[in-house]
């Protein structure tokens, strides 16, 4: 009996042994696990702590190139500016230059005189030391003969307009020479002056009748259409915006609104720097 519990002692004794030596090797593990988790924490955040500086360095990187791009353009841009202030001192140096040569046009009236509106330019047009072109009607000169007599003393200059205002170049050529001839030995009689050029109506003409009548035809650059807006701003705004040296503008002085519309162009124009010149001086000068 003494022996049997000898042996389980023995029995029990190692079983604690060996339960305490599982044990050890339990918590060895444990520990060697755990060991190896702190370096695998350590080795990721050091990892990490060099992708980050890595990424802040490349960042740092783009940023410092897209900063030199933006200095590179704002160079750029700074180059171009330069280059369009050159361009607007070269531009501006050329109209000052230009403002050294005269600028002349040409002023002209069509079918007067008219007993009223004419009568109104010409004041107008003495009061502005201005001289202009008519070119009249041959029908409205024997019915206004002071009128046009008035022109030729305020030193304007005559022309030719037909007598009935007839499409020379609709009719025969005979009665085209009537017409002209007509209106040439009114003007010469009422104005004291023979005529040198003619305006066609509706710009026909032919050369025929240039030999035939030995009047040079003058036509027009400038047209606002007076005679079918009626209506001053409108006409005034079309010249001016087209209006430039050289130019012979065309308006009719039997509507008030061209008369009008003649003294703001004649006022805008001066203040411009134009002189108002009569067709001929064009014409010689060409």
């Amino acid at each position: 009996m003494e022996k049997r519990n000898i042996y389980l002692s023995l029995i029990l004794l190692l079983t604690l042994l060996s339960a305490i030596f599982i044990y050890q090797i339990s918590i060895s593990n444990t520990i060697q696990t755990n060991i190896s988790r702190i370096k695998s924490n350590s080795s990721n955040k050091h990892t990490n702590n060099s992708d980050s500086k890595s990424s802040k360095a490349d960042t740092s990187t783009s940023d410092n190139s897209t900063n030199n791009s933006s200095t590179n353009d704002n160079s750029k841009s700074s180059n171009s500016s330069d280059n369009s202030n050159s361009d607007s001192s070269s531009s501006d140096t050329s109209q000052t230059d230009n403002t050294d040569e005269v600028k002349k046009i040409a002023i002209t009236f069509d079918d007067g005189p008219h007993p009223k509106y004419t009568l109104k330019l010409l004041d107008g047009l003495k009061e502005r030391n201005v001289k202009a072109t008519f070119f009249v009607i041959g029908e409205n000169v024997s019915n206004n003969p002071d009128v046009i007599k008035r022109m030729a003393e305020d030193g304007h200059l005559i022309g030719n307009h037909t007598y009935s205002h007839v499409q020379l170049t609709c009719i025969s050529e005979e009665k085209a020479i009537t017409e002209i001839n007509k209106t040439s030995e009114l003007i010469t009689t009422y104005a004291g002056v023979s005529p040198k050029y003619i305006r066609p109506p509706y710009g026909m003409y032919s050369d025929a009748l240039k030999r035939e009548t030995n009047l040079t035809p003058v036509l027009w650059t400038v047209d606002p259409r007076d005679w079918s807006v009626l209506n001053t701003d409108s006409v005034v705004k079309h010249v001016l915006k087209r209006a430039k040296s050289g130019d012979i503008i065309l308006l009719h002085d039997i509507f008030d609104t061209s008369v009008e519309a003649a003294f703001q162009i004649i006022d805008a124009l001066k203040a411009e720097g134009y002189e108002f010149v009569t067709v001929d001086e064009f014409i010689k000068v060409n």
